[in-house]
């Protein structure tokens, strides 16, 4: 469903209250969702495990200042407090990422991060995300299930009634991108493909030795991401 005209984001202005959120787990989708709206021109940040950020969920404070630099915030520990981010930035723009279940648990099993050499360090902010997101800091396949299934039907019943334009659902790996997602935006359409990051295809995986180190920073209490982004561009 496209926006109204008098929405903040069609008249091409910055509302302090006008947000874009993506919504969707992990593995869902998010990181092509973060390159497309960046493609938009919007300022896009993709988990945000900035310490200012952190203390504020940690003190249930949702009125982030991350959100003074960025037009959209995707990825944990979005998904996890949609609701208060809702209530917090009253007209803003919900995206939920998804794809079969089935193909997300495969995913999420396989993931750098939810390896055993990448397990955070308790107290750490993976840990606390995690922890928020799934009730578990490690990959439990009966329990991420049961994350996902619910995470939907609690985003469904929420933008349910006069909510439900402010909504997106948008699965990629069925072949949705630019037109449903810049109808949504009231954006045109770019001429360059959607952009499909971090697909299976694409990923170079770290190798014995990247492991060992990324292993011995995640311990210390780094986020196993930006080890690995560092990681590949020092090989």
């Amino acid at each position: 469903m496209s926006l109204t005209a008098n929405h903040p984001f069609n008249r091409n202005e910055t509302h302090k209250l006008s947000k874009i959120f993506g919504i969707g787990l992990p593995k869902s989708g998010t990181s092509t969702l973060h390159e497309a709206l960046t493609v938009l021109g919007y300022r896009c940040h993709h988990n945000p495990d900035d310490p200012t950020t952190e203390n504020q969920l940690r003190e249930g404070d949702y009125e982030l200042k991350v959100l003074e630099r960025y037009d959209v915030l995707s990825d944990t520990p979005i998904p996890a407090i949609f609701a208060q981010l809702d209530q917090q930035y009253p007209d803003s723009l919900f995206i939920l990422t998804t794809r079969d279940v089935d193909a997300w648990i495969a995913s999420s099993r396989k993931a750098g991060f939810n390896q055993d050499y990448a397990r955070p360090k308790k107290g750490s902010t993976v840990d606390f995300y995690n922890s928020i997101l799934f009730g578990c800091s490690t990959f439990n396949e009966e329990r991420y299930r049961w994350v996902y299934e619910t995470h939907l039907q609690r985003v469904k019943e929420h933008f349910s009634g006069e909510r439900a334009s402010r909504l997106l659902t948008i699965d990629f790996t069925q072949g949705q991108g630019w037109p449903e997602l810049c109808e949504f935006l009231g954006k045109p359409i770019p001429s360059e493909p959607i952009p499909h990051a971090n697909a299976l295809s694409n990923r170079r995986e770290l190798g014995p030795f990247g492991r060992a180190m990324v292993g011995v920073a995640v311990r210390v209490g780094f986020d196993y991401r930006t080890l690995r982004r560092w990681y590949r561009r020092l090989s």
